[in-house]
């Protein structure tokens, strides 16, 4: 009996913008002081779902390797997958899937597979621009993939769009899974792991996924449409073997720990911290929260298993433009939860957004005195993006705020405010994100915390690359 051929799956990245693809958190990261490359996550989820059905995968990432869609072909053309897989972002749409045409022309039998945010909201019309599309993913994707590799008829898949006959069908939609501890440990045999580092230390570092959800569905913010309100938690004991599984096979002790927000219930973090303590792991940790979801004791328990940084999302110094953008947190919680980190000795990477609708002269200034005067170890100022699926999209639109352009996002902002036009809102960000780490003040700080030689090469490389811009 003849044996049957092993079937493939190519998943990529696509020559396009260099940038982190994540859903919630797609930005192009060459234009940004501090963000690294990070892994593939939904790729790398993806693979293992098909490895445990016996598929042989590859990725790549062809933005990041500076790569063309020659070399695409080329890669297709040797690999032959029966499914390509590509990851879409918002903001780079049209460009992502211009590889599309040539690549059905020379594979007319692979399976093209899409995912991305986008898909959620506009998977339609996307599907009608771009025929070589046979099915684009929605929600959460693994049950829904691996229902497509198992070659179940399309029509009973829950949570997706697809092509047949010339039509474009949309199932039913699939209900977010309350329990997320199906989901697979990551296959970190997919990618070269010593390529994405701490940007400090240049270890190793890999994505854990510890929660979904968030109940704050903030204006600029997809966490909510995407993975819904409720808090969904992993457990702690997949997470810590999740862990264990990392540093016995690819000795990796540094940690993103992803989620919506890390600390909303703080007996789960504490539980998780105490066990990766009581299991003697020795790794380090960054993850983010919410100024109004922190208390100093579950600090405590985190910095003691190895929490080395927490991201926390600041906003403005507006308290008018936090309530209108729903943050839901105030000031005083601001410079309580910011002190209480510092405390604790943990850094701190706060995050600012700038140009949303409500923004002024006065507001955006006093957002920035306000980055100084908290002085956290990290800080990135992002122009807001009107992404689709967003409240703020809607209002953009509704309200003519100006052409919806991604073209740059995150540094030229997509829209203007109703006081300040785009290029304003441009030239307060270029000059926020250099002079935040030019300040004597921060350069000082800074220096005193270099307790390696890989440190200093990776702070002074920063510093030269700012000096640059100058």
């Amino acid at each position: 009996m003849k044996e049957k051929k092993q079937e493939k799956i190519f998943f990529l990245y696509p020559p396009s913008v260099i940038m982190n693809r994540e859903d919630r958190c797609q930005q192009p990261i060459k234009d940004l002081n501090i963000i690294p490359p990070l892994p593939p996550v939904d790729m790398m989820s993806l693979s293992a779902i098909a490895k445990k059905r016996g598929y042989e995968t590859k990725f790549k990432d062809y933005s990041l390797n500076n790569e063309s869609v020659y070399d695409f072909i080329r890669d297709l053309r040797d690999f032959k997958p029966d499914f390509l897989v590509i990851n879409v972002a918002s903001i780079t749409i049209d460009k992502d899937l211009s590889i599309l045409k040539e690549a059905k022309e020379l594979l007319e039998e692979t399976i093209v597979i899409v995912k991305g945010a986008v898909f959620n909201f506009s998977a339609y019309s996307i599907l009608q621009s771009y025929p070589e599309i046979d099915i684009a993913l929605l929600g959460e994707i693994e049950e829904a993939f691996d229902e497509i590799i198992l070659y179940k008829d399309l029509k009973e898949i829950e949570g997706i769009t697809y092509q047949t006959n010339n039509k474009i069908i949309t199932t039913k939609k699939r209900k977010l899974k309350e329990n997320i501890d199906h989901l697979p440990f990551l296959d970190r045999d997919l990618i070269d792991n010593n390529f994405y580092t701490r940007p400090d230390t240049k270890k190793p570092q890999t994505i854990i996924r510890v929660s979904k959800g968030c109940p704050n569905h903030c204006f600029f913010c997809l966490a909510t449409p995407l993975n819904g309100p409720n808090v969904r938690l992993r457990s702690v004991e997949l997470i810590v073997d999740e862990i264990k599984e990392c540093i016995n096979k690819y000795n990796i002790k540094d940690f993103i720990f992803w989620s919506d927000i890390f600390n909303i219930d703080s007996i789960w973090v504490q539980k998780l911290c105490r066990l990766i303590i009581e299991s003697d792991l020795n790794i380090n940790f960054s993850t983010n929260t919410r100024a109004d979801t922190l208390d100093y004791e579950t600090l405590q328990l985190m910095k003691k298993a190895g929490c080395n940084l927490i991201s926390i999302g600041i906003e403005s110094a507006s308290q008018e433009l936090l309530d209108k953008m729903g943050k839901k947190t105030t000031i005083e919680q601001i410079k309580k939860a910011v002190s209480m980190i510092k405390e604790a000795k943990i850094m701190t990477y706060a995050y600012y957004v700038l140009g949303l609708p409500w923004e002024t002269k006065e507001t955006i200034e006093k957002t920035y005195s306000f980055a100084k005067e908290l002085n956290t170890e990290f800080a990135s100022f992002y122009t807001a993006a009107a992404l689709i699926g967003t409240k703020f999209y809607n209002y953009a639109e509704k309200n003519r705020l100006g052409e919806i352009n991604y073209e740059k996002p995150y540094v030229f902002p997509c829209v203007r405010s109703y006081e300040l036009s785009a290029q304003e809102l441009f030239e307060y960000n270029k000059k926020f994100n250099k002079n935040y780490y030019l300040r004597a003040r921060y350069i000082l700080k800074m220096v005193s915390k270099i307790d390696s030689i890989a440190k200093f090469k990776s702070y002074y490389d920063a510093f030269l690359k700012l000096v640059k811009k100058c």
